[in-house]
């Protein structure tokens, strides 16, 4: 008796269980950091805090949520109490496309500190070493597959952000190129004001320190699944 194993692409199979992934609630994931607290205005922080303005950004179709690692000046990234996580997932009414380009500011409150960018992923099991990348192992069925998604870990030379208490950080959009980079750049001011002007009662702590090799080099074009099925991070 022959005996017929039946065993799906392994593209095909990242692409449903991670397409799965965009409807994971975030305790489902794995927890290698802490997602800051959001807040609306000056009068919420606390003390021994600063308020924080970002934006996460993608040009890679996202099957599932990005992940931004900043640790803390000091810490150890693998403790989830000195690891920031900041997290951006693809709109579930982009059917194929990329929602994920346009920026999506957002206020947060750190604990007074400097923090630099440790690394960003996609589904990793851990925060990667600098240049290291992720794999995840993804099983449907009883059908198991190593399947990698867009993921980089960071060296000394990324950039840094500087909180102080009772003060405001701009610290810019952070955004994931096609070549499976982080590259910094400035939130443009029409997107910044509003958000800027509930905190414009706040000192500004310094700028974010980056260097050439992080700095934004060509605008984020959207890609859709299609464009990033199969591809190897």
């Amino acid at each position: 008796m022959r005996i017929f194993q039946f065993r799906l692409p392994t593209v095909l199979l990242a692409t449903f269980l991670a397409t799965l992934a965009l409807n994971l609630p975030a305790a489902a994931r794995a927890e290698l950091g802490r997602e800051p607290e959001r807040i609306a205005r000056s009068s919420d922080l606390e003390p021994g805090h600063g308020a924080v303005i970002i934006s996460l950004r993608s040009e890679l179709y996202l099957v599932a949520p990005l992940d931004l690692f900043l640790v803390r000046e000091g810490g150890d990234p693998t403790d989830p109490a000195d690891v920031v996580q900041i997290s951006r997932s693809e709109s579930r009414l982009s059917f194929g496309g990329n929602s994920t380009t346009k920026y999506k500011v957002r206020a947060v409150q750190l604990a007074e500190g400097r923090y630099r960018l440790a690394a960003h992923g996609a589904k990793c099991p851990k925060i990667p070493e600098p240049d290291e990348r992720c794999l995840a192992e993804v099983t449907f069925a009883g059908i198991g597959e190593t399947v990698s998604f867009p993921s980089r870990g960071y060296g000394e030379d990324a950039p840094v952000i500087e909180v102080r208490a009772g003060e405001l950080t701009v610290a810019g959009d952070f955004g994931l190129t096609a070549r499976n980079t982080i590259e910094w750049s400035q939130i443009p001011p029409d997107k910044l004001a509003k958000l800027a002007k509930k905190f414009a009662d706040l000192p500004r702590a310094p700028e974010p320190e980056v260097g050439e090799d992080f700095q934004l080099k060509f605008p984020l074009r959207p890609r859709s699944m299609n464009d990033d099925r199969g591809r190897r991070y």
